[in-house]
């Protein structure tokens, strides 16, 4: 693989302010050649490297997910690519190996969105030919009674199929296709892929909860029925409400349907959700909510919800929602700051300002609670993006540069904890220095947690918020594009 050692002509010219920033952007892009240089000599074509044996996982449906998922991120960069272009020219959507079936919402956001943020970047028709390649794939998910989608495809019979949760469909799952359908319908003048996503916002908003505006995290595709009573902005729930709001931005107000049901759900969550910590009220939480009473956890995930909110707060106008979403960033990041790898956990719990506690903890669980405020419920690491991605936003908002020091932060506990000899490996426990890796890769390091550092350090006219919103991968579309 060659590389072209260029900057975007937007870090060009920097004041000596900036110089730091530069050398700091430059950092995370070697770090990603680092990283892709190993995916390239031991696992090439396959998903992604297990970067401490070396050897390849195929769990994206064999089709090379890391080449994909990185690509866009390569072009922002200035990383040469050709060896990426040529194998997704020649890449088949066919079943690989002994898997059939494929999951719709991997495959949405991390294929899908990659092409059609590759051509959104480049022009090149090859990736619009791709992703309406893979649309048509992914269509046969929405043949069920109620247009709900199934969560995977059968690649052998074209029919939609059960996903790992059984009958039921996930709510993060069917809300989170509707920014890369509309693009695909745009691009491609075919109004079909727009027309699925769209019914089942459609079928959504006809729904009345118990929590106006926020939905229980399973439905039953085949007679729309919910199946469960728990509700989160965390996983199974998250980039259903994120789509929401980027929905309302991208259509540029020509319909208020998005924003009036995310207003709704975020009015309720501030009733409902938004929750302090006993002797912290400097913390702002998201609880989860299930049979009428809170889950005052939060995992990783849900850290995303900061920069949702940041993002309502700069399109709206809205100085609470802002604030909003201020607090909840500097809460996860807190969640980094108190481990002592300074990485941040797949889960944490907090004593509510009542005294609610959602499951038992040990001694060194309150120790950890009384000198930062939460303690740690799952202490592995994946490499997760959410927590980088709510401090771009809050940097692109308020220009700050402590986030700028935060981010920084991150980036430099990653890279002393999870390098390894070819790549970068998540932690099996982030309160331990000496923590085994796990030995995965996953492709969204390249798509989402490297991208946004690097552009926390680039100038904010590099995919500007004005002009591009983030798929929940990472990969910018064009607001309003045609």
């Amino acid at each position: 693989m060659s590389i072209v050692y260029t900057q975007p002509s937007s870090l060009q010219n920097v004041s000596s302010l900036e110089s730091s920033n530069q050398f700091r952007a430059n950092e995370i892009k070697n770090a990603f050649i680092y990283a892709f240089k190993g995916y390239r000599k031991y696992a090439w074509g396959h998903d992604e490297v297990q970067p401490v044996t070396n050897t390849t996982s195929d769990n994206y449906n064999g089709w090379g997910v890391t080449i994909i998922d990185s690509l866009d991120t390569m072009i922002i960069m200035g990383i040469e690519y050709n060896d990426s272009r040529e194998f997704i020219k020649n890449l088949k959507f066919t079943a690989k190996g002994s898997s059939k079936k494929i999951g719709v919402f991997e495959t949405v956001i991390r294929y899908l969105g990659g092409l059609l943020s590759a051509y959104e970047l480049t022009k090149d028709d090859l990736f619009l030919n791709k992703s309406i390649e893979l649309g048509n794939v992914l269509l046969p998910a929405f043949d069920t009674p109620t247009g709900i989608p199934t969560g995977m495809v059968d690649l052998v019979k074209k029919k939609g199929a059960l996903g790992v949760n059984g009958r039921n469909s996930v709510l993060a799952e069917i809300g989170t296709l509707q920014l890369e359908f509309r693009r695909l319908s745009e691009l491609s003048k075919n109004p079909i892929y727009l027309k699925k996503a769209q019914k089942v916002i459609d079928i959504l908003q006809r729904k009345c909860t118990k929590l106006p505006g926020l939905y229980p995290v399973f439905i039953n595709p085949y007679n729309g029925r919910f199946t469960t009573t728990l509700v989160t902005w965390g996983g199974l729930g998250d980039s259903f409400y994120e789509y929401l709001l980027k929905q309302h931005i991208m259509v540029q107000n020509k319909t208020s349907q998005y924003i009036d049901m995310w207003m709704l759900a975020v009015n309720t969550t501030m009733k409902k959700l938004v929750y302090t910590a006993k002797g912290f009220s400097n913390l702002t939480y998201l609880v989860q909510w299930e049979n009428g009473q809170p889950l005052v956890e939060m995992g990783h995930l849900t850290c995303f919800a900061g920069g949702n909110f940041l993002l309502a707060g700069k399109f709206l106008n809205n100085t609470s929602l802002t604030n909003l979403g201020l607090n909840v960033t500097a809460t996860c990041y807190n969640t980094y700051i108190g481990t002592n790898t300074t990485i941040g956990p797949e889960g944490f719990g907090w004593i509510s300002p009542s005294g609610v506690i959602s499951s038992k903890i040990n001694k060194s669980q309150k120790a950890m609670y009384k000198k930062h405020g939460f303690f740690v419920t799952d202490a592995s690491y994946i490499l997760r993006p959410e927590v980088v991605e709510s401090i771009f936003y809050a940097y692109r908002v308020t220009h700050d540069p402590k986030y700028q020091d935060w981010a920084w932060n991150i980036f430099k506990s990653i890279n002393k904890f999870c390098k390894t000899s070819t790549g970068f490996s998540g932690l099996k426990d982030v309160t331990n220095i000496t923590s085994d890796w796990n030995n995965s890769q996953q492709s969204f390091f390249f798509a989402e947690t490297l991208k946004y550092l690097y552009l926390i350090f680039s100038n904010t006219s590099l995919i500007s918020l004005d002009e591009w919103v983030f798929n929940t991968e990472a990969h910018p579309l064009r607001i309003g594009g045609g």
